[in-house]
Protein backbone atom coordinates (compact mmCIF):
# COMPACT_ATOMS: atom_id res chain seq x y z
CA UNK A 1 0.00 0.00 0.00
CA UNK A 2 1.60 3.67 -1.12
CA UNK A 3 0.02 5.96 1.16
CA UNK A 4 -0.96 5.83 4.77
CA UNK A 5 -3.28 4.00 6.11
CA UNK A 6 -6.19 5.28 8.56
CA UNK A 7 -4.15 4.59 11.57
CA UNK A 8 -0.80 6.44 10.67
CA UNK A 9 -3.21 9.21 9.08
CA UNK A 10 -5.00 9.59 12.54
CA UNK A 11 -1.73 9.36 14.64
CA UNK A 12 -0.42 11.92 12.79
CA UNK A 13 -3.68 14.85 12.97
CA UNK A 14 -3.82 13.56 16.63
CA UNK A 15 0.46 14.08 17.80
CA UNK A 16 1.55 16.08 14.73
CA UNK A 17 4.52 13.61 14.00
CA UNK A 18 4.46 10.07 12.69
CA UNK A 19 7.71 7.96 12.11
CA UNK A 20 7.36 5.31 9.11
CA UNK A 21 10.62 2.88 9.15
CA UNK A 22 11.89 1.67 6.27
CA UNK A 23 10.62 4.14 4.21
CA UNK A 24 14.18 4.02 2.00
CA UNK A 25 15.35 1.30 0.60
CA UNK A 26 19.36 0.65 1.46
CA UNK A 27 20.12 1.29 -2.25
CA UNK A 28 18.33 4.35 -1.77
CA UNK A 29 20.22 5.34 1.60
CA UNK A 30 23.46 4.61 0.24
CA UNK A 31 22.75 6.54 -2.57
CA UNK A 32 22.05 9.54 -0.25
CA UNK A 33 24.66 9.54 1.91
CA UNK A 34 27.66 9.01 -1.02
CA UNK A 35 25.94 12.09 -2.74
CA UNK A 36 26.13 14.05 0.57
CA UNK A 37 29.86 13.10 0.98
CA UNK A 38 30.05 14.45 -2.45
CA UNK A 39 29.22 17.36 -2.35
CA UNK A 40 30.61 18.18 1.04
CA UNK A 41 33.75 16.86 -0.79
CA UNK A 42 33.61 19.33 -3.77
CA UNK A 43 32.45 22.21 -1.55
CA UNK A 44 34.94 25.44 -2.29
CA UNK A 45 34.95 27.25 1.07
CA UNK A 46 37.58 30.10 -1.07
CA UNK A 47 34.14 30.82 -3.34
CA UNK A 48 31.84 31.18 -0.14
CA UNK A 49 31.10 34.25 1.74
CA UNK A 50 30.68 31.99 4.94
CA UNK A 51 27.12 32.47 5.85
CA UNK A 52 26.57 30.07 8.71
CA UNK A 53 22.90 28.48 9.85
CA UNK A 54 21.30 29.91 13.00
CA UNK A 55 18.28 28.92 14.88
CA UNK A 56 18.39 31.84 18.05
CA UNK A 57 15.46 33.86 18.01
CA UNK A 58 17.78 37.18 18.19
CA UNK A 59 21.07 36.29 15.71
CA UNK A 60 19.21 34.15 12.57
CA UNK A 61 19.96 33.91 8.99
CA UNK A 62 19.02 36.22 6.22
CA UNK A 63 22.27 37.41 3.70
CA UNK A 64 21.84 37.59 0.11
CA UNK A 65 23.32 33.93 0.03
CA UNK A 66 20.39 32.86 1.81
CA UNK A 67 17.53 34.76 -0.19
CA UNK A 68 19.46 33.24 -3.30
CA UNK A 69 19.99 29.28 -2.02
CA UNK A 70 15.71 29.43 -2.30
CA UNK A 71 15.86 27.52 -6.52
CA UNK A 72 19.91 26.59 -5.91
CA UNK A 73 22.66 23.65 -3.65
CA UNK A 74 23.82 26.30 -1.09
CA UNK A 75 25.64 24.99 1.42
CA UNK A 76 25.55 26.65 5.07
CA UNK A 77 28.45 26.74 7.96
CA UNK A 78 27.39 25.60 11.99
CA UNK A 79 27.82 28.38 14.60
CA UNK A 80 30.63 27.07 15.89
CA UNK A 81 32.49 26.46 12.52
CA UNK A 82 35.32 29.34 13.07
CA UNK A 83 37.07 30.84 15.95
CA UNK A 84 36.99 34.69 17.00
CA UNK A 85 39.72 35.27 14.44
CA UNK A 86 37.75 33.38 11.91
CA UNK A 87 39.68 30.64 11.10
CA UNK A 88 38.01 27.20 10.88
CA UNK A 89 38.11 24.89 13.42
CA UNK A 90 37.20 21.59 12.08
CA UNK A 91 37.65 19.96 8.46
CA UNK A 92 35.41 21.77 6.29
CA UNK A 93 33.09 18.61 5.33
CA UNK A 94 32.59 18.74 9.62
CA UNK A 95 31.88 22.54 9.70
CA UNK A 96 28.72 22.39 7.27
CA UNK A 97 25.36 22.11 9.21
CA UNK A 98 23.24 22.26 6.05
CA UNK A 99 22.84 22.38 2.42
CA UNK A 100 20.17 23.18 0.41
CA UNK A 101 17.12 24.80 -0.14
CA UNK A 102 16.88 23.71 -3.88
CA UNK A 103 18.40 20.08 -4.00
CA UNK A 104 15.06 18.64 -5.58
CA UNK A 105 15.48 21.27 -8.26
CA UNK A 106 19.27 21.22 -8.94
CA UNK A 107 20.38 17.39 -8.22
CA UNK A 108 18.53 14.14 -9.72
CA UNK A 109 19.12 11.92 -7.01
CA UNK A 110 17.64 14.26 -4.53
CA UNK A 111 14.41 14.96 -7.36
CA UNK A 112 13.63 11.48 -7.59
CA UNK A 113 13.76 10.91 -4.43
CA UNK A 114 11.53 13.94 -3.79
CA UNK A 115 9.08 13.40 -6.40
CA UNK A 116 8.58 9.72 -5.52
CA UNK A 117 4.78 7.76 -6.08
CA UNK A 118 4.91 7.01 -2.28
CA UNK A 119 5.67 10.89 -1.21
CA UNK A 120 2.86 11.50 -4.03
CA UNK A 121 0.21 8.84 -2.10
CA UNK A 122 1.11 10.46 1.44
CA UNK A 123 0.32 13.78 -0.20
CA UNK A 124 -3.15 12.31 -1.24
CA UNK A 125 -3.70 10.41 2.19
CA UNK A 126 -3.39 14.01 3.68
CA UNK A 127 -5.65 15.28 1.18
CA UNK A 128 -3.02 17.84 -0.62
CA UNK A 129 -5.15 19.20 -3.62
CA UNK A 130 -2.22 21.47 -5.08
CA UNK A 131 0.96 20.37 -3.13
CA UNK A 132 3.86 22.15 -3.67
CA UNK A 133 8.01 21.49 -3.00
CA UNK A 134 9.40 24.80 -1.47
CA UNK A 135 12.70 23.55 -0.23
CA UNK A 136 14.65 20.83 0.65
CA UNK A 137 17.82 20.35 2.59
CA UNK A 138 20.83 17.91 3.85
CA UNK A 139 20.64 18.72 7.21
CA UNK A 140 24.25 17.76 9.20
CA UNK A 141 24.45 17.11 12.78
CA UNK A 142 28.50 16.60 13.27
CA UNK A 143 29.94 14.56 15.64
CA UNK A 144 30.96 16.17 18.87
CA UNK A 145 34.34 17.29 19.60
CA UNK A 146 37.27 14.28 21.87
CA UNK A 147 36.97 16.90 24.20
CA UNK A 148 33.26 16.73 25.22
CA UNK A 149 34.01 19.54 27.61
CA UNK A 150 33.96 21.22 24.62
CA UNK A 151 31.05 19.78 22.65
CA UNK A 152 29.47 20.99 19.11
CA UNK A 153 27.22 23.42 18.88
CA UNK A 154 24.29 22.17 17.44
CA UNK A 155 21.08 21.57 19.56
CA UNK A 156 17.93 22.95 17.56
CA UNK A 157 15.68 24.57 19.86
CA UNK A 158 11.50 24.29 20.04
CA UNK A 159 10.25 25.07 17.55
CA UNK A 160 7.24 25.45 14.39
CA UNK A 161 7.47 25.05 10.37
CA UNK A 162 4.79 27.49 10.25
CA UNK A 163 6.80 30.00 11.99
CA UNK A 164 9.33 30.30 9.04
CA UNK A 165 6.78 28.90 5.95
CA UNK A 166 3.60 30.67 6.39
CA UNK A 167 -0.02 30.01 4.15
CA UNK A 168 -3.18 30.84 5.38
CA UNK A 169 -4.26 28.69 5.81
CA UNK A 170 -1.49 26.58 7.38
CA UNK A 171 -0.17 23.61 4.96
CA UNK A 172 2.97 23.10 5.54
CA UNK A 173 4.40 19.51 6.17
CA UNK A 174 8.14 18.30 6.44
CA UNK A 175 8.98 14.91 4.82
CA UNK A 176 12.32 14.02 7.19
CA UNK A 177 14.43 11.07 6.13
CA UNK A 178 17.24 9.76 8.67
CA UNK A 179 19.90 8.35 6.31
CA UNK A 180 21.99 7.56 9.36
CA UNK A 181 20.46 5.57 12.90
CA UNK A 182 19.23 8.79 15.09
CA UNK A 183 19.59 7.98 18.81
CA UNK A 184 19.44 10.42 21.72
CA UNK A 185 22.18 9.97 21.65
CA UNK A 186 23.14 11.86 17.97
CA UNK A 187 20.55 14.13 18.80
CA UNK A 188 17.36 12.32 17.00
CA UNK A 189 14.03 14.41 17.06
CA UNK A 190 11.94 15.15 19.83
CA UNK A 191 8.46 16.49 19.68
CA UNK A 192 5.79 17.82 21.97
CA UNK A 193 2.43 15.59 21.08
CA UNK A 194 -0.67 17.69 20.31
CA UNK A 195 0.91 20.90 20.75
CA UNK A 196 0.13 21.64 17.36
CA UNK A 197 -3.72 21.93 18.84
CA UNK A 198 -2.96 24.25 21.55
CA UNK A 199 0.11 25.92 20.43
CA UNK A 200 -1.23 28.77 18.01
CA UNK A 201 1.34 29.86 15.86
CA UNK A 202 2.44 32.81 17.21
CA UNK A 203 5.04 35.00 14.92
CA UNK A 204 6.67 34.83 11.85
CA UNK A 205 9.69 34.78 10.11
CA UNK A 206 9.55 37.21 7.71
CA UNK A 207 12.11 39.57 5.20
CA UNK A 208 13.00 43.48 6.45
CA UNK A 209 12.66 45.80 3.46
CA UNK A 210 11.96 42.86 1.18
CA UNK A 211 15.25 41.57 2.20
CA UNK A 212 17.60 44.28 2.13
CA UNK A 213 17.54 43.75 5.97
CA UNK A 214 18.02 40.54 6.63
CA UNK A 215 15.01 39.04 8.65
CA UNK A 216 13.27 39.20 12.13
CA UNK A 217 10.69 37.97 13.61
CA UNK A 218 7.03 39.74 13.97
CA UNK A 219 4.28 38.31 16.42
CA UNK A 220 0.88 37.54 14.49
CA UNK A 221 -0.86 36.26 17.48
CA UNK A 222 -1.21 36.40 21.28
CA UNK A 223 0.96 33.57 22.63
CA UNK A 224 -0.85 31.30 24.73
CA UNK A 225 2.02 29.63 26.70
CA UNK A 226 1.88 25.55 27.01
CA UNK A 227 3.28 24.34 29.56
CA UNK A 228 6.34 21.80 28.91
CA UNK A 229 9.51 20.20 30.38
CA UNK A 230 11.80 18.28 28.87
CA UNK A 231 10.21 15.14 30.63
CA UNK A 232 6.93 15.99 27.70
CA UNK A 233 8.88 15.65 24.93
CA UNK A 234 7.99 12.26 22.85
CA UNK A 235 11.52 11.13 21.70
CA UNK A 236 11.49 9.75 18.23
CA UNK A 237 14.66 7.45 17.99
CA UNK A 238 14.85 5.94 14.52
CA UNK A 239 16.79 3.57 11.94
CA UNK A 240 18.63 4.95 8.77
CA UNK A 241 15.61 5.05 6.11
CA UNK A 242 13.02 5.89 8.23
CA UNK A 243 10.75 8.54 7.28
CA UNK A 244 9.01 11.19 9.87
CA UNK A 245 6.24 13.43 9.00
CA UNK A 246 6.47 17.04 10.41
CA UNK A 247 2.88 18.85 11.27
CA UNK A 248 3.47 22.64 10.44
CA UNK A 249 2.65 23.48 14.04
CA UNK A 250 3.53 20.56 15.96
CA UNK A 251 6.60 22.09 18.73
CA UNK A 252 9.98 20.07 17.54
CA UNK A 253 13.39 19.86 18.56
CA UNK A 254 16.76 18.00 18.97
CA UNK A 255 19.40 18.05 21.38
CA UNK A 256 23.44 18.02 20.45
CA UNK A 257 25.00 15.42 19.17
CA UNK A 258 26.82 13.75 22.15
CA UNK A 259 28.07 10.76 20.23
CA UNK A 260 31.20 10.95 17.95
CA UNK A 261 29.73 9.72 14.95
CA UNK A 262 27.42 12.12 12.50
CA UNK A 263 23.79 12.49 12.30
CA UNK A 264 22.91 13.12 8.22
CA UNK A 265 18.89 13.78 7.22
CA UNK A 266 17.56 14.84 4.00
CA UNK A 267 14.26 17.05 4.51
CA UNK A 268 11.64 18.82 2.42
CA UNK A 269 8.79 20.73 2.94
CA UNK A 270 5.72 20.86 1.12
CA UNK A 271 2.47 23.18 0.86
CA UNK A 272 -0.55 23.44 -0.52
CA UNK A 273 -0.71 25.42 -3.50
CA UNK A 274 -4.47 26.73 -2.53
CA UNK A 275 -3.05 28.13 0.30
CA UNK A 276 -1.70 31.95 0.16
CA UNK A 277 1.65 31.88 0.46
CA UNK A 278 2.65 35.82 0.85
CA UNK A 279 6.07 37.91 -0.50
CA UNK A 280 6.91 38.45 3.42
CA UNK A 281 8.49 34.63 3.85
CA UNK A 282 11.93 34.42 3.24
CA UNK A 283 11.82 31.62 0.49
CA UNK A 284 10.30 33.05 -2.44
CA UNK A 285 11.02 31.09 -6.02
CA UNK A 286 12.94 32.98 -8.04
CA UNK A 287 14.13 34.60 -5.32
CA UNK A 288 13.69 38.23 -5.21
CA UNK A 289 11.92 41.55 -3.07
CA UNK A 290 8.75 41.09 -5.42
CA UNK A 291 8.29 37.19 -4.35
CA UNK A 292 7.92 34.72 -6.38
CA UNK A 293 5.67 31.10 -5.85
CA UNK A 294 7.23 29.46 -8.63
CA UNK A 295 7.58 25.97 -6.14
CA UNK A 296 7.51 22.75 -7.97
CA UNK A 297 3.96 20.64 -8.03
CA UNK A 298 4.42 17.42 -6.25
CA UNK A 299 1.72 16.07 -8.44
CA UNK A 300 3.06 16.56 -12.09
CA UNK A 301 6.40 15.63 -11.37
Amino acid sequence: MLGLNEEQVKQYRDEGMICIPDFLTKHEISQLLDRSHELLQDFKIEEHPRTQFKTDDNDHIGDEYFFNSSDKIGFFFDTDAFDKNGNLQYPVQQAINKIGHGLHMKDSLFHKITFDEKVKAIAKSLDYVDPRVLQSMLIFKQPAKADVSNERDNAVPPHTDATFLYTEPLSAIGFWYALEDCTIVNGCLQYLPGSHKVYPVHKRFVKVDGGSKGCNFIDIAKEVPVKESPEDYKIVECKAGSLILIHNSVLHKSEKNHSNKSRFAYAFHVIDGTANYDNLNWLQVPPGPSGGTEFSKLYEE
